[in-house]
């Protein structure tokens, strides 16, 4: 059964679009690392909000994707632009067209 993990980031104030740009390459390589499919969205009344959302056969995948070298490093290099703590919340996936 498939899992869904979701990222909610919040960013700090005026920082929204230098994250965006910083981080969406590295959301895009969730495929490479197994996700079936990935997005990155912005609430409409909150604009530092953002989540983003993943599924994945295979929780592993996910953690071989975060751990990586590379997604260590993005995260890196967009730390003091997000509100911490950033923790992954998994759900199962019930239903999907």
């Amino acid at each position: 059964m498939a899992e869904v993990c979701t990222l909610d980031w919040h960013i700090a104030p005026f920082r929204a679009d230098r994250w965006l740009d910083a981080w969406e390459p590295a959301a895009a390589k969730m495929p490479a690392f197994g996700a079936k499919s990935w997005s990155l969205i912005r609430a409409i009344d909150d604009p530092l909000s953002f989540r983003q959302t993943s599924i994945w056969d295979n929780r592993k995948d996910f953690e071989r994707y975060w751990f990586s070298d590379e997604i260590e490093r993005a995260r890196a290099s967009v730390i003091d632009l997000y509100d911490l703590p950033l923790l992954p919340a998994w759900h199962t996936l019930v239903a999907a067209e």
